[in-house]
């Protein structure tokens, strides 16, 4: 377990680096390929000035954050198509080998960063990513493989020739692909096989049944049905969650950007201190709460979190100590939501084309979120996105409230 908690904090981190740089990433392609009519980045350009005149927007001055939006919901609708294939070939092939072809994935996508220069080959550094990203549903399946109902919400708490012509940002790219080469090479060595440990409890599991009185096996299958239902409704939950949270999230680095004039330091800075304070409250607060309260009043207080937390940013009219606050509300919500809808989606089906489709359900809310957020920043603002966002997380916490109660 200790190897899939390094591997997935390395995996986080070199995935991480590139949000604090999209908003000037963007800018750089802007300036070297709005005056190209044939570049993809012109070609898309147009299109968002088809739809800025059919909704009456006008200015270029937002453009980078709907542009942000969409290379950001084409990542995740990627994961969405892919997820389900990814856990159902790990069923069937096993976890690690199904993870190493991930991480190479990952290291070619890190690679054409490198090297992504136009702004077409940015983007197909971003397909070729979202297509390789298994990394954390495997993580999470090959903790459910090894550990049981009881100790699985603890496990779960732990996952995360000629030189070519370079853009401004190589180097991060560089830095990511470094990080993912040594990860690739540590897990190779280090990181065992789990999928015999899953046959081996299903196989018990069969046999148990086998030999019980057919009047014994009948509630078993009540159970089962009863299961699938839960975990179509967390799965419903997981989407309209992660459609709000990860489109207000994503256009985080964009409102500092735009508001405050922040820099690439200031940005990596506030993220930084975002995910420093969500790993405390992780391995502290949720890991030592999750189990005594239940997973889903953990996870409704995360969102309520979240919805006070935007609510704040929505008001901060300059860089203040109201964004650090909100900013701690959203580590807060980082580290409890997520964790706590997995560990309780794992109850219910621990294989991993079952828990493929719980992550595919969440991966197309991300994939339709910073679309969507990002078009209402655009069109309405940062303080009419945020607070509608933030009374759309209230209803969700109100509905997750209603599920726990039909649990107990």
């Amino acid at each position: 377990m200790a190897t899939v908690f390094f591997a997935l904090l390395v995996d986080i981190f070199s995935f991480t680096i590139i949000l604090p740089l999209f908003p000037r990433l963007l800018e750089f392609y802007r300036k070297n390929e709005a005056s190209d009519p044939t570049s993809l980045f012109s070609l898309t350009l147009a299109q968002l000035e088809s739809f800025k005149a059919l909704v009456g927007a006008t200015g270029p001055r937002l453009d980078v954050v709907l542009f942000g939006g969409a290379i950001g919901s084409l990542f995740s609708l990627l994961q969405f198509a892919v997820s389900p294939f990814i856990g159902a070939l790990s069923d069937k092939w096993g976890r690690k080998r199904v993870l190493m072809v991930c991480m190479v994935g990952n290291l070619a996508s890190c690679a054409l960063w490198v090297v992504a220069k136009p702004f077409w080959v940015f983007v197909l550094s971003r397909v070729v990513g979202g297509l390789s990203e298994g990394n954390v549903q495997l993580s999470v399946a090959m903790i459910s493989d090894i550990t049981t109902a009881e100790t699985r919400s603890r496990g779960l708490l732990l996952v995360v020739a000629r030189r070519p012509g370079l853009n401004p940002y190589s180097a991060s790219a560089l830095f990511a692909a470094l990080l993912i080469f040594a990860e690739i090479i540590y897990l190779q060595v280090a990181l065992p096989e789990t999928i015999h440990v899953h046959r081996a409890k299903q196989a018990a599991a069969s046999a148990s049944a086998a030999s019980s009185p057919v009047h014994i096996q009948a509630p078993t299958q009540s159970a089962k049905q009863q299961a699938r239902t839960h975990l179509r409704t967390l799965s419903a939950l997981h989407f309209a969650y992660l459609f709000l949270f990860s489109g207000l999230e994503f256009t985080l680095t964009f409102f500092t950007y735009d508001r405050f004039a922040y820099t690439n330091r200031q940005q990596g800075t506030l993220l930084g201190f975002i995910g420093l304070v969500a790993s405390l409250v992780q391995g502290g607060y949720t890991r030592r709460r999750a189990h005594k309260v239940g997973e889903h009043r953990v996870a409704m207080q995360g969102i309520a979190s979240c919805a006070l937390g935007f609510a704040l940013l929505a008001t901060t009219q300059r860089a203040s100590a109201q964004l650090w606050v909100g900013a701690t509300m959203l580590a807060f919500t980082s580290a409890t939501v997520v964790t706590c809808l997995t560990t309780l989606a794992s109850l219910q089906a621990s294989r991993g084309q079952a828990m493929g489709m719980f992550r595919s359900w969440g991966q197309l809310g991300r994939a339709m979120g910073p679309m969507v957020a990002c078009a209402g920043y655009w069109v309405y603002g940062s303080k009419a996105t945020y607070l509608v966002g933030s009374v759309g997380l209230g209803v969700v916490a109100m509905w997750l409230a209603r599920v726990e109660k039909r649990c107990r």
